[in-house]
């Protein structure tokens, strides 16, 4: 029986896993160059609210982490870090940023959603009967 926070990464192909380890890596980038570039260089100012858009954008980064490399300490410390070390940098960078701790709180918001989601869901996939094998 695979280890309860590898329950979906365990039913995942080899190749999944390596493209969505990938989908990781693009949705960093996608989140680190408009959150720590000059405010002038990134077209999406006015895109909506901005406290969705940071929850979404780490609900996205952790959901695919957690497919990608399962419920690792590793991978939950380090988008929680990734999250207060982007609103850091923002706040000490003088490039027409600012760092905003509602923006760290949408960031973790995201994060805490995705993990709530996968460990609902492991959970359920636990309770649910296995078909016995045939003799």
């Amino acid at each position: 029986m695979p280890a309860r926070g590898m329950l979906f990464r365990a039913a995942l192909s080899p190749l999944a896993r390596r493209y969505a380890g990938a989908a990781v890596l693009l949705c960093l980038a996608a989140i680190l160059y408009p959150s720590l570039a000059p405010s002038e260089a990134t077209p999406a100012a006015n895109l909506g609210w901005d406290k969705a858009r940071h929850a979404l954008a780490y609900f996205v980064l952790t959901g695919l982490g957690l497919f990608a490399f399962g419920s690792r300490p590793v991978l939950l410390g380090g988008v929680l870090l990734l999250g207060a070390g982007v609103e850091a940098a923002q706040a000490a960078m003088d490039l027409g940023r600012q760092g905003d701790l509602a923006d760290l709180a949408a960031n973790l918001t995201g994060e805490g959603l995705a993990l709530g989601i996968w460990v609902a869901v492991s959970q359920l996939r636990l309770r649910r009967p296995r078909p016995q094998p045939e003799r």
